[in-house]
């Protein structure tokens, strides 16, 4: 699996948390913080974009 894929599956991972809290919040920069010190090779802000658009696909709820 490449550095990506683990991305993006803990990405859904944490949705998944999500979905069971509905309809609380998410944090979506302190969660991107927290999931960019786990991959550093993406920054901060690209990891935000990626958990906004998982978060819309799931019609979750978030603050930036």
């Amino acid at each position: 699996m490449t550095e990506d894929e683990e991305l993006i599956a803990e990405i859904k991972a944490q949705a998944e948390k999500a979905e069971e809290i509905r309809p609380e919040m998410i944090d979506v920069s302190g969660l991107a913080m927290t999931i960019g010190a786990k991959f550093p090779h993406r920054s901060v802000d690209e990891i935000k974009q990626k958990i906004i658009d998982v978060w819309r696909a799931n019609d979750l709820f978030y603050t930036e």
